[in-house]
């Protein structure tokens, strides 16, 4: 499962990093060691064409400014996961969780759905002591292409394909630019997987998956 995470020191290259340099390190609560697995890095953590506010802003035909909304629903159809979205927040070096493990976090520090810049970061748990498997369970079986389907506020469907995955161990932290809030607009979900240590009640690895707008 993934409990919280960790902001860092400004100075730590490996904290994980979101918007001023949030980073994330999961810890879990004690739990079931229900997947193991630390899964093998495939594609590309962001898309190479995507659009920032910069050059969008620049364009004299771009028109009103879209207003963008937060996610309430996260659907994994390959996964066949339809999930509740709420959000969280960080509270100094912790990032939230959702206590209900059916439920994902949309960090409110992030991007918004739909926006033309930066990450927007939802995580959640891979499972739970009391009620079993979570909304992430699967998350490593994600592939290449396979669509994510985020509904905000409005009723409206933000569209993204998996583009790439990534394992981290715990102990080293985040890259720092997983929460950057600038560079091309893409989606990451970040959950737990690895080993189970019941002494520490926390999981060895963070699993994140990369997707871009469609």
């Amino acid at each position: 499962m993934l409990d919280h995470a960790r902001r860092p020191r400004p100075l730590v290259a490996s904290a994980l990093a979101a918007g001023a340099g949030l980073a994330l390190l999961v810890t879990a609560a004690a739990g079931m060691a229900h997947n193991p697995r630390v899964p093998p890095d495939f594609g590309v953590p962001s898309a190479p064409n995507g659009r920032t506010l910069s050059s969008a802003s620049s364009r004299p035909d771009v028109g009103p400014p879209v207003v963008l909304e937060p996610p309430t629903a996260l659907a994994i159809p390959a996964l066949r996961v339809q999930a509740t979205v709420v959000p969280v927040d960080s509270s100094g070096e912790i990032l939230g969780v959702p206590a209900d493990p059916a439920q994902v976090g949309w960090w409110t520090g992030s991007a918004p759905p739909g926006a033309a810049s930066g990450t927007v970061v939802i995580d959640g748990h891979i499972d739970s002591a009391t009620t079993g498997p979570g909304a992430f369970y699967q998350l490593a079986d994600l592939h290449i292409d396979d669509l994510l389907i985020i509904t905000t506020t409005t009723g409206d469907r933000r569209n993204y394909a998996v583009t790439g995955r990534r394992t981290y161990l715990k102990a080293n932290g985040l890259p720092p630019d997983l929460f950057a809030t600038t560079g091309p607009p893409r989606l990451v979900l970040i959950t737990c997987g690895g080993s189970f240590d019941r002494s520490t009640g926390s999981y060895s690895h963070n699993i994140v998956v990369f997707a871009t707008p469609t």
